[in-house]
């Protein structure tokens, strides 16, 4: 018994030493996990123009939800800020609506509320001051679109891994694995974690919705970002959205791939995760 002892305290321990151990984030429906830092290969040789002048750079440590943001949690963002009008129609557009998809929370008695069925699914129709703002209120915010590409790449390589290439998607060389897409998504977004994880354990970098990251866009920022911790142009037009959606083709699914839309934009296609620098 005493050696049973032994050893269940030295799982509790090591387990909350690694990296890699899950945590609890904000809410029960979110968890974040460790990406350990290292250097690894933004961009893509072969792809379009604006991948094309990528370099080897740095990510310190950080961590980044397992999941994409659900209904149910802006649902709960909402509840606890109570925006007035204008903040609101800032952040999330609750009439949202493209053919037969809708914005899944509405507001009842001044208490927001989600459709029965959708409270996991991720939310949309947010834009990106809507979901810089549910960042900041939990601790956090969005990641840069480095961490983004490094934890899709699938975070630190060990030694023989970085003679390999890397996936053409996050997680794996066939879309249908880790992605809902255009070809198997029914023109419809789908619950959280319902694919193939990636190597770090994060589900739908690729395909669902697309997601919010912190930067500005500019096609050629690889040519003068920092080779440590890139965080983006100080200014621009457009903000980065990473990973394709539900609606995308394969090849917008694909890690490298670069898109941007303006940080008013409020559409069905566009989601966001939370990141934090270090566990609280």
């Amino acid at each position: 018994m005493k050696q049973n002892n032994i050893f269940l305290f030295a799982v509790i321990f090591f387990s909350s030493v690694f990296c890699f151990s899950e945590i609890n984030a904000q809410s029960a429906e979110n968890q974040l996990i460790c990406i350990k830092g290292g250097s690894f290969f933004i961009g893509n040789k072969n792809g379009s123009d604006d991948e094309k002048n990528g370099k080897k750079i740095f990510i310190k440590d950080f961590y980044i939800g397992k999941y994409e943001v659900t209904n149910i949690e802006y649902r709960n963002f909402l509840n606890s800020v109570k925006p007035n009008a204008s903040e609101l129609r800032r952040y999330i557009n609750l009439n949202g609506k493209y053919k037969k998809l809708k914005c899944r929370i509405y507001v009842k008695d001044s208490v927001y509320h989600v459709e029965k069925g959708f409270e996991n699914y991720p939310v949309n129709f947010v834009s990106w001051f809507g979901a810089d703002a549910y960042c900041k209120f939990f601790g956090g915010r969005l990641p840069t679109e480095a961490e983004w590409e490094y934890a899709a790449k699938g975070g630190k390589r060990s030694f023989w891994s970085r003679f390999l290439r890397y996936y053409l998607y996050a997680g794996s060389n066939e879309l249908n694995e880790v992605a809902w897409y255009r070809d198997n998504s029914e023109n419809k977004p789908h619950k959280t974690g319902l694919k193939k994880a990636n190597k770090t354990n994060v589900f739908d970098l690729s395909g669902n919705v697309a997601e919010w990251c912190s930067d500005w866009y500019e096609a050629d920022y690889y040519k003068i970002s920092s080779e440590k911790n890139p965080a983006g142009p100080e200014t621009g037009r457009l903000k980065v959205h990473r990973g394709g959606s539900w609606y995308n083709t394969p090849k917008i699914l694909r890690i490298t791939n670069r898109r941007a839309s303006k940080p008013v934009t409020q559409n069905a296609t566009i989601g966001f995760r939370l990141v934090k620098n270090e566990s609280k």
